[in-house]
C-alpha cells in the first residue's frame, strides 16, 4: 500500500516538474524572442506589415483646344481562386455562371463550362479570366454567380492597375510616345517629369494570404498626381495630315513617310504624322522620322545654297549661267540635271525653279571653291551642323563636312550645293525653311503651350524662342521667296500651282545607296514649302521614302502638301481676314452644348452616334469623369439618357468607327 503511494507521489512530482520545465522555456523563449530575437521579429513584421507603394495618377495631354490626346484609366485584371470555392457551391451555380459569361464576352458557354470543370479538378488557384477590363465590365463580372461571394468564398481575385491610352490610337502615336519599359519617346517621354507625379507610400497590415488592411502611420505620404500637359497639336490638322500621307503611301506603295506642320510666327507644331509600312502592308506610327531619322536632303538643299551667295553677293537675279546641256563633268565625276529640258542658259531664279544640279554647282564651286569655308559658315549661321534641341527625345545629330576634314575631298563642295554628302532630319529643314517664310526670324519648333496643375497653370510657353534673329538680309530673303513661289508657278512643282491656293516651296529627290553597287536605286522624295505664299500662316515638310510607284517630289511628295493646304486654307482665311467679336474656342462650346446637353446640366444626354472626340472633353469640363474605349463614335453608354447625374461621377463610353 505504502509502496504504491510512493509510486503516485513520483509521478506527480515527475508531471509537476515537466509542467514547470515546459514553463520555464516557454518564458525563456519568449523573453529570448522580446529581447534578443531581432531577426526572429523583423521575420515576422516583413511577414505581416509591408510598405506599399501608392503609384501617382499620371497627368493628361490635351490638345490646343482642351480635348485629351492620352490618359491614365484603371484596368482590372481578374483571376479564379478554384481550391477557394466549394463543391457544392461550384456544382450548383456553374451553369448558370456559364451563361452569364456568355452575354458578357461574346463566347460559347460550353467554352466556359468545360474550361472550369478541367481547372477546379486541377485546383488551380490563379487561373487568368480576363485582362484589361473596364469599369463598368469588372462591375458586371463581379455580381455573377459564385463570384459575388467575394475572393475567400468565390475565388474572385482582382487585380487592379493603371493603363496608358491613347485616344487618337494611330494617328499621332508616336508624336504622343511613351515613358515605360521601352525607354521615353515623344511628349510623354519629354515631359515625363511633369506627368508623372510622386508616388505615395502606405503601411499596411496582411489579413489573410492576398489581403491587406490600411494602418495609420506618421510615416504615410500620399500620392501627388502628375500635372497636365496642354501641346500644340490641333486634331484638325493632324486629322487631315494623317489621310494625306496615308493616302498617298498607299498609292505609291512607300516604305515610310512624314508630315510636320509648323507655325510660321510662334514656331507650335499643330501636327506631325509619321507612317511606316508593316508586314501586314499596313501603315502604322511605329518610329518618328521627322525627328529621328536624318538623310541627305537632296535638292531641297539648293535653296540653302542659292541663299548663300546671295548674301556673300556671289550672284545676282539677272546673271546668266551656262548650264552646259544638263551634264557637267567636274574631277571625273558626272553632274547631271534630272529635270533637263533643253535649256542651256538659266538665271539663278530658273535653275532654283527647274531644279539644275548643274546650274547650282557652277554657282557654288566657282565662288567658293577657293574659300569652301566661307561658304560653311554660312550653314554654321543657320545652326544647320547642330541640334535644334527640341524637348522630343531621339534628335539625330546633323551632319554637314567641314573644309580639311576626313570626310572632304576635291568634289564635296559640288556635290553638297544640291544636297549630297550631308545629312538633315525633317524637322531641321523645315526649321530652316520656316525662317525664309519667316523673314528671317528662325524659331524653335515648340510642342507644348502650357502646364497646368488641377486647372491651374504653372508654365506658359507663350512666347517664340528666338534661335536666330535674322538667317539674312532682307533683299536676300525677298529674292529667295521668289524663287521659291516660282517653284510653283513655273517650275518643277507648276503642275500642281492654282491661285486660289497659292504655297512656295522646294521640291527634292535623293537616291539612295547610290554608292552600292549592283544594288537597285531606291529614292526619298520631299517637298518642303509655306501657305499662303504671301503673308504665310504654316510652313511644312513632306518625306516619302521609298516609293515603288514614281520617286520624283512631283510625283509622290507634292500631291501630299498641295491636300493639305487646301484644306487647311479655308480655316487660314477665316482666322486673317474675319475679325472675330467672340472668342471661337468659347462660341464652339455652345454650339456644342446645345446641340448635346439638355437645359438641366445634370440630366445625362443621349451621346449615342455623337464623335468622341467632342463629347468627351464637353462631359468633362462638366466635372464627371469619362472612362472609354475605342474611337469614333459612341455605340454604348454606361449611363442612360434622362438620369440623374452626381458630380465626379463616373461615365462608361464604348467608341466605335
Amino acid at each position: 500500500m505504502r509502496q504504491k503511494r510512493y509510486i503516485l507521489l513520483y509521478k506527480s512530482y515527475l508531471i509537476g516538474f515537466l509542467f514547470i520545465f515546459i514553463a520555464a522555456l516557454i518564458i525563456f523563449n519568449l523573453f529570448y524572442i522580446q529581447n534578443y530575437s531581432e531577426g526572429y521579429k523583423k521575420y515576422v513584421i516583413e511577414k505581416t506589415i509591408r510598405t506599399n507603394l501608392i503609384k501617382a495618377k499620371r497627368g493628361n495631354i490635351y490638345a490646343a483646344d482642351s480635348s485629351i490626346l492620352a490618359m491614365s484609366v484603371i484596368r482590372y485584371d481578374i483571376h479564379i481562386d478554384f481550391r477557394s470555392i466549394s463543391e457544392k457551391l461550384f456544382q450548383e451555380n456553374v451553369y448558370s455562371l456559364c451563361n452569364s459569361l456568355e452575354n458578357l464576352f461574346k463566347k460559347p458557354k460550353l467554352f466556359f463550362y468545360k474550361k472550369f470543370q478541367s481547372e477546379k479538378k486541377k485546383r488551380n488557384r490563379y487561373f487568368l479570366l480576363a485582362k484589361n477590363l473596364d469599369y463598368p465590365h469588372f462591375k458586371i463580372l463581379r455580381n455573377f454567380p459564385i463570384f459575388n461571394k467575394g475572393q475567400i468564398r468565390g475565388g474572385f481575385i482582382v487585380e487592379k492597375k493603371i493603363c496608358r491610352i491613347h485616344t487618337l490610337e494611330n494617328i499621332g502615336k508616336r508624336t504622343l510616345g511613351y515613358d515605360d519599359h521601352r525607354g521615353k519617346a515623344g511628349l510623354e517621354g519629354a515631359f515625363s517629369k511633369y506627368l508623372k507625379g510622386k508616388d505615395g507610400k502606405r503601411l499596411e497590415q496582411r489579413i489573410s494570404s492576398n489581403i491587406w488592411k490600411p494602418l495609420k502611420s506618421e510615416n504615410d505620404v500620399n500620392p501627388e498626381d502628375g500635372r497636365d500637359v496642354y501641346s500644340t497639336i490641333d486634331i484638325y490638322l493632324q486629322d487631315i495630315a494623317y489621310h494625306a500621307l496615308l493616302q498617298e503611301l498607299s498609292v505609291s506603295q512607300a516604305h515610310h513617310g512624314c508630315v510636320i506642320l509648323m507655325d510660321v510666327k510662334t514656331g507650335e507644331i499643330p501636327a506631325m504624322i509619321n507612317l511606316e509600312k508593316t508586314k501586314k502592308n499596313t501603315y502604322e506610327d511605329l518610329r518618328n522620322f521627322a525627328v529621328w531619322e536624318g538623310t541627305e536632303p537632296g535638292s531641297t538643299f539648293k535653296t540653302m545654297s542659292i541663299l548663300a551667295a546671295l548674301e556673300d553677293k556671289k550672284i545676282d537675279v539677272n546673271m546668266i549661267v551656262n548650264t552646259k546641256g544638263g551634264v557637267m563633268i567636274l574631277r571625273g565625276k558626272k553632274i547631271r540635271d534630272s529635270h533637263y529640258n533643253g535649256y542651256v542658259e538659266m538665271n539663278p531664279k530658273q535653275i532654283l525653279e527647274r531644279s539644275s544640279n548643274v546650274g547650282i554647282a557652277k554657282i557654288i564651286y566657282e565662288n567658293y571653291k577657293e574659300n569652301p569655308e566661307k561658304f560653311i559658315k554660312h550653314l554654321q549661321k543657320w545652326k544647320l551642323d547642330r541640334k535644334i534641341g527640341i524637348d522630343i527625345p531621339g534628335e539625330s545629330m546633323p551632319f554637314i563636312p567641314k573644309p580639311g576634314g576626313k570626310n572632304w575631298s576635291s568634289i564635296t563642295l559640288p556635290w553638297m550645293t544640291f544636297g549630297y554628302n550631308i545629312k538633315l532630319t525633317p524637322l531641321q529643314i523645315l526649321t530652316f525653311y520656316n525662317a525664309i517664310a519667316n523673314q528671317g526670324k528662325m524659331v524653335k519648333p515648340l510642342f507644348i503651350r502650357e502646364i497646368k496643375y488641377h486647372g491651374k497653370s504653372i508654365k506658359k510657353y507663350t512666347k517664340p524662342i528666338i534661335m536666330n534673329p535674322s538667317i539674312a538680309k532682307k533683299y536676300s530673303l525677298i529674292q529667295v521667296q521668289n524663287m521659291l513661289e516660282g517653284v510653283v508657278k513655273n517650275g518643277t512643282a507648276k503642275k500642281y500651282y492654282n491661285p486660289e491656293y497659292p504655297y512656295a516651296g522646294k521640291t527634292g529627290t535623293t537616291q539612295l545607296n547610290y554608292w552600292i553597287k549592283g544594288k537597285p536605286l531606291s529614292y526619298n522624295s520631299s517637298f518642303v514649302g509655306y501657305f499662303p505664299a504671301k503673308n504665310p500662316k504654316y510652313s511644312c515638310i513632306v518625306v516619302i521614302s521609298k516609293p515603288e510607284k514614281g520617286y520624283y517630289g512631283i510625283e509622290v511628295a507634292v500631291p501630299v502638301f498641295d491636300k493639305i493646304a487646301k484644306s487647311i486654307y479655308p480655316r487660314i482665311g477665316r482666322r486673317i481676314f474675319l475679325k472675330k467679336k467672340n472668342n471661337q474656342k468659347d462660341l464652339l462650346n455652345k454650339i456644342m452644348e446645345s446641340k448635346y446637353f439638355f437645359i438641366d446640366k445634370w440630366i445625362m444626354p443621349n451621346v449615342v452616334s455623337v464623335p468622341g472626340k467632342e463629347i468627351i472633353p464637353l462631359l468633362e469640363n462638366r466635372g464627371f469623369h469619362i472612362q472609354y474605349e475605342g474611337i469614333g463614335k459612341v455605340i454604348y453608354q454606361s449611363v442612360q439618357p434622362g438620369k440623374k447625374l452626381k458630380k465626379n461621377q463616373i461615365i462608361f463610353l464604348k467608341l466605335e468607327e
